[in-house]
């Protein structure tokens, strides 16, 4: 298919995922991204982690945040994971009359928010327990417009668009300006020798200190990160826990006997260990089939680099394409019976064998360009997950829908509306 003057093919070949993740020199293409870059002419992501296509850039970045994602670090972080999991508790608590209909997706997306905020950049948002927190709304409606770009370009200047296009521009100035602000005030904070936290956004000081003299690298560029990191650090937990709730009030036999694990392994602890997690076996594989099903980002795309040949056919250079992980998860030929939830698909061989579908999974992509915080997310999706499963029952509301939205991450349609109840 062409998109305006650009080949662009679509890929559902593992030989091709291969090719194009593992292969750095098929970069993401700048036509692409343009709107992560800047969005509706509002700097959104700039050229952050996400965004950024030119790959020595990119690289030398990636490489001084990798050791905030590294698990030594992430251990560390086990303490605030339980206490944004206790407010989200105690927040459902109030609610858990099994009367009130409880939008999960909503009240994850604050606890992930506040969860990623205090981790990365210190900051309170208390988005779990002040309704009047301004920064949800506006992380929902950056998306939105980022979406509606994609898919109506001439949003740019459709002149039906035009609130659309100031509400966005609106929540992305919104987002930019509190990074400013925290930017500033820690930079402040380092000069006078104040004891500062050793969190992601001192990483991202230090990558402006390796790059002083930089022209290319500059406060903007900090903000960059800052953006790129508050909201894929929020998105990708809550997406996620909203569609494992959604499965598990669809399917009691898993519930059941994830319920077991979690009891079995944790009992009563009012604490969670970094230790616990290696236990709970089966909830991993549980959110690995819904990484499945629902997979954070519909696909990926790449620039080809050099002309890829497969099954006879040949995808010249400086073309496009697009692998998408979502439709190669509900394929036969990768996976047995590809649309029934079975986390056991992914225990583990007995044999040692790789599965058939090593290159037809890939929810946080793979290759250099996987995604940064991808254990960051699975730490914190456990931890929230076993709380609540240590707490509560769920049980779907029955008009619950099962499609999905895409407001460029992958969420579930109608919010997973749940009734909620104490255990016994």
């Amino acid at each position: 298919m062409r998109v305006f003057w650009q080949a662009h093919f679509i890929a559902s070949a593992p030989e091709i995922v291969k090719e194009l993740l593992l292969n750095s020199r098929h970069i993401k293409p700048l036509y692409v991204y343009r709107g992560f870059q800047k969005l509706y002419g509002e700097r959104f992501m700039g050229h952050g982690l996400v965004s950024e296509v030119d790959h020595e850039k990119w690289f030398h970045r990636r490489a001084i945040m990798n050791p905030a994602f590294r698990r030594k670090y992430l251990i560390s972080l086990m303490e605030e994971y339980n206490s944004g999991s206790e407010a989200l508790c105690q927040k459902l608590k109030e609610k858990a009359d099994g009367k009130i209909e409880v939008p999960m997706l909503d009240e994850l997306n604050k606890v992930t928010l506040d969860v990623i905020a205090k981790i990365a950049f210190s900051m309170d948002t208390n988005a779990i327990g002040d309704p009047d927190c301004p920064f949800p709304a506006a992380i929902t409606a950056a998306l939105q417009g980022l979406q509606s770009l994609h898919e109506k370009p001439w949003s740019t200047i459709d002149p039906r668009c035009i609130s659309m296009r100031r509400s966005t521009r609106k929540a992305v100035h919104f987002i930019r300006e509190t990074g400013r602000d925290q930017i500033k005030e820690r930079i402040q904070a380092r000069k006078r020798g104040d004891h500062v936290p050793s969190d992601l956004l001192n990483l991202i000081l230090d990558i402006a200190n390796d790059l002083e003299g930089d022209k290319d690298f500059s406060m903007e560029n900090m903000l960059d990160e800052f953006v790129t990191l508050f909201i894929a650090g929020q998105e990708t937990t809550s997406n996620l826990l909203a569609f494992t709730i959604l499965q598990l009030g669809c399917h009691p036999d898993v519930a059941k006997r994830l319920q077991a694990e979690v009891d079995e392994v944790l009992g009563q602890k009012h604490t969670i260990q970094y230790e616990d997690l290696a236990k709970l076996e089966y909830m991993m594989r549980v959110l690995k089939e819904t990484l499945r099903l629902y997979s954070p980002v519909g696909g990926t795309t790449r620039l080809t680099a050099h002309p890829i040949n497969y099954n006879g056919i040949t995808i010249p250079a400086k073309c496009t394409v697009t692998v998408m992980s979502y439709v190669m998860s509900r394929m036969e030929e990768y996976f047995d019976d590809p649309l029934l939830f079975n986390p056991d698909r992914f225990k583990p061989s007995e044999d040692g064998s790789l599965p058939r579908h090593l290159y037809a999974y890939f929810p946080f992509s793979m290759g250099q360009r996987s995604c940064i915080g991808q254990q960051f997310a699975l730490i914190e999706a456990r931890v929230i997950l076993a709380k609540l499963l240590q707490r509560f029952e769920f049980r779907l509301e029955q008009s619950q829908s099962m499609g999905i939205l895409d407001e460029l991450t992958s969420k579930p349609m109608g919010r997973c509306r749940n009734y909620i109840t104490l255990r016994a």
